[in-house]
């Protein structure tokens, strides 16, 4: 691995980087904020990220001029530096601001923004400053797609031409696949970053038509879209409760968490006039048909049980489930108040997550597809054992490659799950809570269950427990398997 390449990547994205802070230091100045207080919060920190992405690339030198091609290695490490430089960036607004002083839960919440989770630290959010709300929805929003996605347009010409590109969005785009859409990569970047805005303006104007403000409407659609969940209320969503359309309003959010946890390629066709291209896709079909199988469950289950009436049931299982599943993680009611079987269902939305190619987390549920697929395969061949089977998901067939892949990537998130909930364990925190925040950083949904339910936060973990939060958050983010190559030396030569 050539630290030069390296130096000269992450100096040119953290260039490009301070433009985001412009957005919130604007807000400040709109809603007469201290000007001393948003220069410092927003300016300083944007200056900071500039001195040091300049002193990236004096050392890696200009990336236009390296003449050399970006290793696989090189992209992983660029990709999981990345993200852990823009969240220590990220908390400096928080501290100063005094939103959050402590640096670790500044890190905690800044984390939790970029990867999308939505876990907060922060116990009151209603009297918090306009901008510095602003800045925690638009993390959400830029972490969405990946701050990396943004730049490939950049490093396919910078960094090696489009196979730069495509490296990058191999590190930083959920999948094992990333399919361009048209030839060149930088042009892919451009397409998933317009059907993002396209989603987005869509958003804000029907919230806006729903009588909800301006700065709620932009604020929640940067959080929906990239299924973040951050939300300008400390209720969430449930704050709207009372307004006359509320259940279009919830009906909204919902029809957006799924779009934002769909494959984006499948919007793509769609705007494409392919207006069959979500009823023929096996993955949106088998995530759609779960989805609708863990509502009804668990409507059913609160029914029963009498948590809600009916019709209040189906309401609740339908946000909530979704909100859950989507990782996206709002919240109209406090479900770690729900039945034991309603809550096993919730915890198992949380580590199966959207569709490959979306802005979800979690495992996703093309790799469930292949996983029992290949299952389904070893079995057919205890009685055919030279049979040539290939993997088969609709028309594609998957090389051995991928469906080790799968396997690998299972295994290994459900081992770190269960390591992690066990290290939670010693930090004090029960069974119940343990699991759940592990399971809910790891996959980057929000609330979990007990402690960390909806109706609290992660405000009362000690600072082992919240460091080690969001090194999952990272870890889960970035896939796994990109967080780790900085953890074994071995493939810095490959």
């Amino acid at each position: 691995m050539r630290l030069k390449g390296v130096a000269s990547g992450v100096g040119t994205i953290l260039l490009i980087f301070p433009v985001s802070l412009l957005l919130p230091f604007f807000t400040g100045l709109l809603y007469g904020e201290p000007i001393l207080k948003i220069v410092l919060a927003y300016i300083l920190p944007g200056l900071l990220t500039l001195l040091i992405g300049a002193l990236l690339t004096a050392y890696g030198g200009r990336a236009d001029r390296l003449g050399q091609n970006l290793r696989p290695v090189e992209a992983l490490v660029i990709v999981a530096v990345v993200w852990v430089l823009i969240a220590v960036i990220g908390a400096l607004p928080y501290m100063v601001i005094n939103a959050l002083p402590s640096f670790v839960d500044a890190f905690f919440e800044s984390m939790s923004g970029f990867t999308t989770t939505g876990s907060s630290v922060i116990i009151d959010i209603d009297p918090l400053p306009k901008s510095i709300l602003l800045w925690r929805a638009l993390t959400q929003w830029l972490g969405g797609l990946g701050v990396i996605v943004l730049m490939v347009a950049i490093f396919s010409i910078l960094l090696g031409g489009p196979k730069a590109g495509m490296l990058l969005m191999k590190g930083e785009v959920p999948g094992h696949s990333n399919e361009k859409l048209v030839p060149r990569m930088k042009d892919t970047a451009k397409i998933l970053w317009g059907i993002y805005g396209l989603l987005t303006v869509a958003q804000v104007v029907i919230l806006f038509a729903l009588r909800l403000s301006f700065y709620d409407a932009v604020c929640h659609t940067f959080t929906t879209l990239s299924t973040g969940g951050f939300g300008t209320h400390t209720e969430s969503i449930a704050y709207y409760s009372d307004y006359p359309a509320a259940p279009l309003i919830e009906t909204v959010f919902v029809i957006f968490m799924i779009l934002g946890s769909v494959n984006f390629v499948l919007h793509y066709n769609f705007l494409k006039a392919q207006w069959r291209t979500y009823t023929r896709d096996l993955e949106f079909k088998v995530y759609m048909f779960i989805l609708l199988a863990l509502c009804c469950i668990v409507a059913i289950d609160l029914a029963v049980n009498k948590i809600y009436t009916p019709a209040g049931s189906l309401r609740a299982s339908i946000f909530n489930v979704t909100s859950i599943i989507s990782t996206t993680g709002f919240a109209t009611e406090d479900f770690g108040q729900w039945p034991a079987l309603s809550q096993f269902i919730m915890v198992l939305a949380m580590l199966m997550g959207g569709m490959m190619g979306s802005t979800s987390g979690a495992i996703k549920t093309a790799r469930f597809i292949i996983a029992f697929r290949a299952v389904r395969r070893s079995l057919k061949r205890i009685g055919h054992p030279k049979a040539n089977t290939p993997l088969r998901v609709g028309k594609v067939i998957f090389s051995e490659d991928i469906v080790k892949g799968v396997g690998v990537f299972i295994f290994g998130y459900l081992g770190l799950f269960l390591v992690a909930t066990f290290v939670m364990t010693l930090t004090g925190l029960d069974g119940v809570s343990s699991l759940s925040s592990v399971a809910t950083t790891m996959g980057g949904v929000g609330p979990g269950l007990n402690v960390v339910g909806p109706a609290s936060n992660f405000a009362s973990l000690n600072i082992p427990g919240k460091l080690i939060l969001s090194s999952l958050m990272w870890i889960g983010r970035l896939e796994l398997i990109t967080a780790l190559v900085l953890f074994f030396p071995s493939t810095y030569k490959m």
